[in-house]
């Protein structure tokens, strides 16, 4: 006797239309179990007649789940990632420290448009605990994502297409923008910008003026599936001195490729793809991991990078991963026939971090980072689920494997408080000791709203300390580097910084910040003809070497000292205008007795349309 097993499809639902925000499939499936010793998948002319549409093979259950995965989702769901500098970033932490929102974590940006959505649409609920800045700065936020908030482009025009278009309105400005929510969606934007860089020095007096355009096309299809195409092309009049200030230029191959060039370019791109609880990427574009203004693992301190990332995440829990190409230790090959030719060692970096949100004030994480070089892919890291630690140990301890645990608790409304310990390499036995290998690192901070209501006015403190050779590696290809750049923030290890900032809102398109920074760096002694005299862990491309002393202290070495003072001010006087004009003064003691004195002033002009 041959037992055979079928679906019945008993009733098959489909409510909504496609302008619907919440369409939503219903599949009422029951399970029957029939002996059959004809198998009637095999001879489905066997069947009786009136079963035969209604019984289906067990295989074909893969089919109904698609297409239950393929429905169950918002029909305007934009799957693109929005950018780690924009401002809503800020103003949906200052929600969650004021326990507007729920459930929202800084650690890992960017978020998909469509996560953003979300977010706004509970404040937009409790638009009544905001205060008046904060209700404007709404109102334009709602402009900015109304086709995510509200699946309708009212407040939108774009330069072809729509048959009216001003430049000065307050709308949201396209270029071009075309969509069927129930398809796809398209959105493309010109983006130029002017900037003027001045520098001010014992050594120097010089200027830079820098103009660039470029454009932005951006979609969802099928409710899906994301892309981002952005480039951008520039150039430099004046001093390249002065135009190198800019963190991203100081980087840039081809403006730093001849002494002469005054071309720069830089593009982002990937492809993605959103089921709600799990998200896969594919690309590159700038992402920031850590709380606070320093990010301690992931900022914009070195060039960017290629990776594949997955993302999951189920009511109190999420898991991220991915896996990026990093650039290594640049150096240049010469040939007599074809001449010079740029060699960059190979480089990788992993990463994954689980994280657990235990009650609406309080979350925490766990995870690991890898850095691995000097050979092709290793695909022993690509597996997100399994420990770097170990699976480093089992490749024979060539690469760095750090691990971390962070939080974050917003208890008290209006007051923000994180955490994050992240261990490089660690001897229980031997803590207190100075022994070199002990490497961690220690961020932690607040951010303050309490006098949210009554001055429009937050407060951010933040530490930072990093013992002697953390991220350095014995190995230089295994430092936490990204072309020789640290991948987080500027700090060197050896080094602990002090950070303080103020941040006001004069009115929701005008805001003001001023901040200050004091960082002690035990740096490494020096020879007078630039060699390393003694090596004390102070320096992130020089790791220990087995000539080197096993014992250092924290800030050993020549005691170098930085002062920052800054101020910003940002003005977007119309819609997708942008004026931001900025001010930092260098005050620093370095080893040799040096002194660098500086004021770099930045007045920038973008528009977006």
């Amino acid at each position: 006797m041959h037992s055979q097993s079928f679906l019945r499809i008993n009733r098959f639902q489909m409510s909504g239309n496609k302008l619907d925000k919440n369409r939503t499939l219903t599949i009422q499936i029951t399970a029957e179990f029939r002996e059959n010793p004809s198998c009637l998948p095999c001879r489905p002319s066997a069947s009786p007649r009136g079963e035969q549409a209604g019984l289906w093979h067990p295989n074909s259950i893969f089919f109904f789940l698609l297409i239950i995965v393929l429905f169950n989702g918002t029909n305007s769901a934009q799957t693109e990632y929005l950018p780690a500098d924009n401002p809503v970033y800020n103003f949906l932490e200052r929600m969650e420290s004021l326990q507007i929102i729920n459930d929202y974590n800084s650690f890992e940006i960017p978020k998909t448009r469509n996560n953003i959505a979300g977010y706004l649409k509970e404040v937009i609920q409790n638009e009544n605990k905001l205060d008046e800045v904060d209700k404007k700065i709404l109102g334009d936020l709602k402009v900015e994502f109304e086709f995510e908030i509200f699946n309708t482009l009212n407040n939108s025009e774009s330069l072809i297409g729509s048959g009216h278009y001003d430049f000065f309105s307050q709308k949201e400005k396209y270029l071009f923008y075309l969509y069927d929510s129930s398809r796809a969606n398209f959105f493309i934007n010109i983006l130029g910008e002017g900037e003027g860089i001045f520098l001010n020095s014992s050594s120097a007096k010089t200027s830079a003026v820098l103009t660039s355009i470029g454009g932005e096309i951006r979609g969802t299809f099928l409710n899906h599936f994301g892309f981002l195409l952005k480039g951008t092309n520039g150039f430099v009049s004046g001093s390249k001195q002065a135009a190198t200030a800019r963190k991203d230029l100081s980087y840039n191959y081809k403006l730093n490729e001849t002494p002469d060039e005054t071309f720069f370019d830089e593009t982002e791109g990937y492809l993605t793809t959103d089921f709600d609880l799990i998200r896969f990427k594919f690309g590159r574009d700038r992402m920031k991991i850590g709380y606070g203004n320093i990010k301690s693992f992931l900022d914009d301190n070195s060039p960017l990078f290629d990776y594949l990332s997955l993302n999951l995440k189920y009511e109190f829990f999420s898991f991220s991963y991915f896996h990026g190409k990093l650039q290594g230790n640049p150096s240049v090959e010469f040939d007599s026939v074809s001449g010079p030719s740029n060699v960059v060692e190979e480089k990788y970096f992993g990463y994954h971090r689980l994280g657990f949100n235990i009650s609406e004030d309080f979350d925490f994480g766990l995870g690991e980072m890898i850095i691995y070089g000097g050979r092709p892919l290793d695909f022993s890291y690509l597996n997100p689920f399994s420990f770097y630690k170990s699976i480093e140990h089992s490749n024979r301890d060539r690469d760095n494997a750090m691990l971390f645990l962070d939080f974050n608790n917003n208890s008290f409304e209006g007051l923000k408080l994180f955490f994050t310990f992240l261990v490089d390499d660690i001897k229980f036995g031997k803590i207190g000791t100075g022994w070199y290998g002990n490497q961690t690192a220690i961020n932690a901070g607040l951010k303050s709203y309490n006098f949210y209501g009554l001055l429009p006015v937050d407060i951010q403190f933040e530490y930072l300390r990093l013992e002697p050779y953390t991220f350095t590696h014995r190995l230089s290809r295994n430092s936490f580097t990204n072309f020789n750049y640290n991948l987080g923030s500027f700090l060197q290890p050896n080094s602990e910084l002090f950070f303080l900032q103020i941040n006001y809102r004069f009115n929701h398109r005008l805001d003001f910040s001023v901040n200050w920074s004091y960082t002690l760096h035990g740096a490494n002694p020096k020879n007078p003809d630039g060699s390393v005299k003694e090596n004390v862990g102070g320096d992130i491309l020089l790791g220990h070497r087995i000539f080197d002393s096993d014992e250092t202290n924290f800030l050993d070495g020549d005691m170098e000292y930085y002062r920052r003072f800054s101020i910003s001010l940002n003005f977007e006087p119309v819609n997708r205008y942008f004026i931001t004009f900025r001010v930092i003064n260098f005050n620093d003691s370095l080893q040799l007795k040096k002194s660098v004195k500086e004021t770099q002033a930045f007045l920038r002009l973008g528009i977006r349309f």
